[in-house]
């Protein structure tokens, strides 16, 4: 039941458990353990982004993420965004002014560096923006368990599984040190992040796991 690239399969299996809670239907299949979400944010970019490609980006956003996908030289396209995230009106226009965006990379919980978390309201029309623009999504969500009184609503990942990536962490909940995050990804591109995280160290510690 171990396979060393893929991640140590009763933590693929916790976490596809956990991540019911926000809403999603995964397999265990379609998680992929990596060292830390910032790899996971390095995969991403190594099979979707292209040089000279656009790649959309809420304003402002993760310095951590820019520097994972710009050494694989896209165009950033800002996204407009106000106190609940980005501007669905910005996805909408993005076959107009970024055709051919490869993803928008957003994080609707706790954003880094505003702290804003999205509305139910916002993540349905977001998404609805960016199934009409056919522009898939890459969700991070690093800081989603740190919540008080109210769990955030659900992942925009769970409203559109098919065009989404979902991108989670154990460094803010458990110990940075570890080193320890995954990706989940759309059955059909699984192979590829995989393809990618065995090139890159060939599998995450599995003592950490």
């Amino acid at each position: 039941q171990y396979a060393a690239s893929e991640g140590f399969a009763p933590l693929r299996e916790w976490v596809a458990g956990r991540v019911e809670a926000l809403g999603m239907k995964v397999t265990p299949e379609q998680v992929l353990i990596t060292t830390g979400s910032q790899q996971g944010l390095d995969l991403v970019g190594k099979i979707l982004c292209d040089a000279g490609a656009p790649v959309a980006v809420e304003t402002p956003t993760y310095l951590g993420a820019l520097q994972a996908f710009a050494p694989f030289e896209p165009i950033f396209t800002s996204l407009d965004s106000d106190g609940e995230g980005v501007d669905p009106a910005a996805l909408a226009r993005l076959p107009h002014d970024a055709p051919g965006t490869r993803f928008a990379y957003l994080l609707p919980n706790y954003q880094n560096p505003t702290g804003r978390v999205m509305s139910a309201a916002r993540r349905a029309a977001v998404v609805a923006a960016a199934r009409a623009a056919n522009v898939p999504l890459v969700e991070d969500n690093p800081y989603g368990d740190l919540w008080f009184d109210q769990a955030p609503p659900p992942s925009l990942s769970s409203l559109w599984p098919e065009g989404s990536l979902y991108l989670g962490s154990f460094s803010k909940v458990l110990t940075p040190g570890f080193r320890l995050g995954y990706v989940i990804a759309p059955p059909e591109l699984y192979p590829k992040l995989l393809q990618a995280k065995q090139a890159a160290d060939l599998h995450t510690p599995s003592f950490n796991q």
